[in-house]
Parts: C-alpha cells; sequence; structure tokens
C-alpha cells in the first residue's frame, strides 16, 4: 500500500513541475509578444510622429511662399511689372525662404517658363523635400507659381451653383461659390426630359461651398414647362454633418478664401478680331491669279479631288473657299476668305486665317508659325477635324458646334454657345472657352468603356455634361457659371420598345440592374490633369498675378 502512496506521490509532482513548465513557457511568451507589440506600437507613434513633424514643415514652408505671393501680386497690382522682373523677385523671395528653413528641409526651384514665350507665362516648380525624423523617409512636396489663370488649377469651379445629378465622379479640387445640390436621381432627354434612379455623386477631393447644402432624394416631378431642369427637383437644406449621407464619396471639406477672376472671352476674341484688307478688291467674273510677290487672288475657288496648288504669298478670297475631299492646298502666308470656308480635305496655311463668313471644318487643318491664329467671324462646325494642328488659337466670334476628333494642345474662343456631341481630343490638351453655354451630350452612347478627353471647358453662361447614355472621362476641368452634371453608373444600353407586343414604336434606354456601387464605374468622370498646369496649351488665359497651386506630395 506504502508503494502505491509513493508513486502517486510521484507522479503528482511531475505533473505539477511539467504544468509549471508549461505556465512558464506561455507568459513568457507572453511577455516576450508583449514586449514585441510595445516596439511596434512605439515604431509606428515613433513614423507618425515623424511624419506629422514633416507636414508641419512643408505647411510652414508654405506659407511662407504664400505670404511673398501676396506681396508680389500687391506690387503687380501697383503697377507695371516686367516678365523678367517678376521672375527675378519671385527668386530672391524664394531664395530667401529656402536660406530661412534650411536646417528644417530644402526648397529648391526650378524655372519652366520665364514670361519671354508667346504665351508671356511665368511659371516656378517649387520642391519642398522634408526629411522625416531618423526614419530614412522623405515627405516631398511638389508645387508652381504661375500667372495661369486660377480657374484652370482646380478639377472643377463655379462662382455660383453646382448641381450634381445622380451619380458623377469628380477626382480633385471643387470650389463653389453659391450653392451646392444634389440628388441620387439622374436626368437625360429622351423626347423630353426622363430620370433614372442611381448613387449620390461622388467627390475624392476638398470641396469648398460658400453657400448652402440641398438634397432631392424623391423622383423628380415631370417637366410641365421648357422651365430649367433643376426646378422638377424637390430641393431639402442638409446640414454637412450628415455629409457622408450624400455623397457616395465624401469630399473633405475646406474653407477657402477663393476669388477667381472670370475670363473675358468676348473681349479677347474682339482684340484678336481680322478683317478683310481694304486695298484688296475682287471681281466677281475674276478667275484664279498671281502677283510677283506670290500672292493670289480669286472671287471663288474650289480645291478639287487629287488637286494640290501652292499659293507662296498670300491667299485672297472674295466669296467661298471650298477645299473638297482628297483635295490639299498650301499656302505660305495669311488667308484671307471673304465669306464661307469649307475644308474637308487638307488646308495649310503658315499664317493668320480669317474666315468673314462661317467655317465648316471636315479635314486636316494646319496653323504654323508663331502667333499665328484662326478667326472666324461667323459660327464654325467642327465635324471630325481629323487634325486640327493649332500652332495658335482659334477665335470664333458666332458660335460652334462640334463632334468627332480635335487633335490639338490648343485652345478655342467661342463668343457664343458651344454644343459638343462625340467629342474626343487625342493630341494634347484642348482648351475650350465660351462667353455662352456649353452642352456635351451623345457622347460615346451606350459603350461600356469610357472614352477619355483631354480637355478643359470654360463657360461664362451654363455648363452641362450628360454622363447617361454618354460615358465620358475629362482629363482636366470645367468651368461654368452655373455647373450641372449628370450620370448614372454602369452599363446602359438602347432597347426597342413594341406596342401590343409587335407594333414597333421607339426606344427607351435599359440601364444596368443593380448599378455598380465603384463610383468609378460612373458614366461621367472629371479628373484633374496636373500636366495641365506643367505643362499649359497654347493660348491659354494668363492674369496680372500669381498663383500658387499644389502638383504632388509623397512620403517615401
Amino acid at each position: 500500500m506504502m508503494k502505491v502512496l509513493k508513486d502517486e506521490k510521484g507522479y503528482t509532482l511531475v505533473t505539477v513541475l511539467l504544468i509549471s513548465a508549461v505556465v512558464a513557457i506561455i507568459i513568457i511568451s507572453l511577455f516576450s509578444a508583449s514586449i514585441g507589440t510595445y516596439k511596434t506600437v512605439k515604431v509606428s507613434e515613433s513614423g507618425t510622429q515623424d511624419r506629422l513633424k514633416a507636414e508641419m514643415v512643408a505647411d510652414e514652408a508654405t506659407a511662407l511662399i504664400e505670404n511673398e505671393v501676396d506681396s508680389i501680386n500687391n506690387t503687380i497690382a501697383s503697377g507695371n511689372v516686367l516678365p523678367s522682373q517678376l521672375l527675378g523677385m519671385l527668386q530672391t523671395k524664394l531664395a530667401a525662404i529656402a536660406e530661412e528653413k534650411k536646417n528644417e528641409c530644402s526648397i529648391d526651384y526650378k524655372t519652366l517658363k520665364d514670361g519671354t514665350g508667346e504665351d508671356g507665362i511665368v511659371m516656378e516648380k517649387i520642391t519642398i523635400t522634408v526629411p522625416a525624423g531618423d526614419s530614412g523617409k522623405v515627405l516631398t512636396k511638389v508645387m508652381t507659381l504661375s500667372t495661369v489663370s486660377e480657374v484652370f488649377q482646380y478639377t472643377a469651379v463655379t462662382p455660383s451653383n453646382m448641381y450634381l445629378y445622380g451619380a458623377p465622379y469628380i477626382i480633385g479640387d471643387v470650389n463653389v461659390g453659391g450653392n451646392m445640390y444634389v440628388s441620387d436621381y439622374g436626368n437625360y432627354i429622351e423626347g423630353n426630359t426622363k430620370y433614372v434612379q442611381t448613387y449620390y455623386p461622388a467627390i475624392n477631393g476638398t470641396l469648398t461651398v460658400k453657400g448652402n447644402y440641398y438634397e432631392a432624394d424623391q423622383r423628380p416631378s415631370s417637366p410641365q414647362t421648357s422651365s430649367p431642369v433643376n426646378q422638377n427637383y424637390n430641393w431639402k437644406a442638409f446640414d454637412v454633418s450628415n455629409i457622408n449621407k450624400y455623397f457616395s464619396v465624401a469630399p473633405t471639406l475646406k474653407n477657402r478664401n477663393l476669388t477667381v477672376d472670370k475670363i473675358d472671352v468676348a473681349g479677347i476674341i474682339t482684340s484678336k478680331a481680322l478683317s478683310w484688307p481694304s486695298g484688296v478688291k475682287i471681281n466677281s467674273n475674276s478667275p484664279y491669279s498671281s502677283d510677283s510677290s506670290g500672292n493670289g487672288y480669286a472671287y471663288d475657288l474650289t480645291v478639287g479631288q487629287n488637286s494640290n496648288p501652292t499659293v507662296n504669298g498670300n491667299l485672297y478670297i472674295r466669296d467661298d473657299l471650298t477645299v473638297g475631299q482628297n483635295g490639299s492646298l498650301t499656302v505660305n502666308g495669311n488667308l484671307y476668305v471673304y465669306d464661307d470656308l469649307t475644308v474637308k480635305g487638307s488646308l495649310t496655311v503658315k499664317g493668320n486665317i480669317y474666315v468673314g463668313g462661317s467655317a465648316d471644318l471636315n479635314g486636316t487643318l494646319s496653323v504654323t508659325g508663331a502667333d499665328k491664329y484662326i478667326y472666324v467671324a461667323g459660327s464654325a462646325t467642327l465635324s471630325d477635324v481629323s487634325a486640327l494642328n493649332l500652332n495658335g488659337v482659334m477665335y470664333v466670334n458666332g458660335s460652334v458646334a462640334s463632334s468627332g476628333d480635335i487633335n490639338t494642345n490648343g485652345s478655342i474662343y467661342v463668343r457664343g454657345d458651344a454644343d459638343v456631341r462625340n467629342f474626343s481630343n487625342s493630341a494634347g490638351t484642348l482648351i475650350l472657352l465660351c462667353g455662352g453655354n456649353i452642352e456635351l451630350a451623345n457622347n460615346n452612347l451606350y459603350q461600356d468603356n469610357p472614352k477619355e478627353i483631354d480637355a478643359y471647358l470654360y463657360s461664362n453662361s451654363d455648363l452641362f455634361i450628360y454622363g447617361i447614355g454618354s460615358n465620358l472621362k475629362i482629363n482636366g476641368g470645367i468651368y461654368g457659371d452655373t455647373i450641372s452634371l449628370s450620370a448614372s453608373r454602369g452599363t446602359t444600353k438602347q432597347v426597342p420598345v413594341y406596342l401590343l407586343g409587335f407594333i414597333f414604336v421607339g426606344y427607351e434606354l435599359d440601364f444596368q440592374n443593380p448599378q455598380p456601387t465603384d463610383p468609378a464605374k460612373s458614366r461621367l468622370t472629371v479628373v484633374f490633369k496636373k500636366d495641365l498646369i506643367l505643362n499649359p496649351p497654347k493660348g491659354i488665359p494668363t492674369v496680372d498675378k500669381m498663383t500658387l497651386k499644389e502638383i504632388d506630395t509623397s512620403y517615401k
């Protein structure tokens, strides 16, 4: 009996020792893990603190630059300052700030444009580099200081109201001088105005609204009159504390005292107006002729198929000029057309083009030479201009109807309205500036993938862009005295409608159901294009002041 008890006591002792050993191992493991976690947390906290300190240094340097820019702008406003003087003032101020902050960061600057070019732009690229403690990481902030109008330094700007119907997607900074209106119902025109329920809009960026916020979450009423579509929505005010409810991607709200100067589109067109030379007289029965200087004269001229004449001087057409399909005309001077210009083939001009009537451009048009441009006294139709190579600008005194491709890194000024259908720009960035309304509709209809357009659209009146049947991605930006964007998400199809099952009565739109939750599936996206500032298109408007714009911030 005693032997059994001793064995049991021995087993108990072994068991207790084993349990104690296991508990000790667990405690040591937990202690080691706790120390490891503590170290990780401390490293994470340290890294966060390092980044915050770096951001604070970069913000302080930016604030110093902003103060000096305000000082420079006050000097500009008080009198005439030459571009060379402006650049010198700017670099002196930047050098002083770089010296002041040298123990905390480095400030490098590089002149991209010195004001001597034909556009007269002054532009300085500024890079602020801040070491983040001992982490080996660096915060880099890239900005530009330029005389490019501040209108073009934001994704969307309006001095008045913005209406976001349905699910348009904006990436970048938005500035609204009036009220912001949002709804989860998009609208489109199919005989009359119709509506589709989708998601609320998305803004991936900052939003400044000087006025109030309104939403309409009910299906709008059918229009009884031709009144603006916004009057068919039942708008209700909401507080920004609920902003996540009314934006599928909620913007960062930012209070800015931003004053954006309007561009005097009409005044610029007037200042660039050309006219028929007073000393040139051509009779109605005059055939084509030339003089000793190589100038050409004709009352009416048609360049037919497979014809390719060259005029060594100026060309004067008293009535109409038509360059037919597969025809080609080269003018090594200025071109003056008293009435209408029609281009279906190829026209190359190494000077200015004056059109006293209207212009119908549907071929290949090239304008070369510094400071050369096109002036159309009437209206213009741009329909599939396969190569509008503007080494300058086009000024249209009337209105513009545009469809098809325009290849240019240039600007088109329009005194009246612009009606833009099936529009694209495959070379550089187009700046379209209108004194009247701009409407973009029926672009890339019913396609699943968006058509990308590199453009900035500016209107001193109403800007309305549809993304319901259309599917667009605008790389650039938009400005309108009032901005309206209407969009859905996912696929949109046109399907036939039958009465009594067999009588065809027309078509209606069919929408993906359910529509995708991803805001990137919006059929209308507007993205700020940084290159618009770093490489501004020809003819972009400038202002008599410097504007600071952040281009990029990285932490590596």
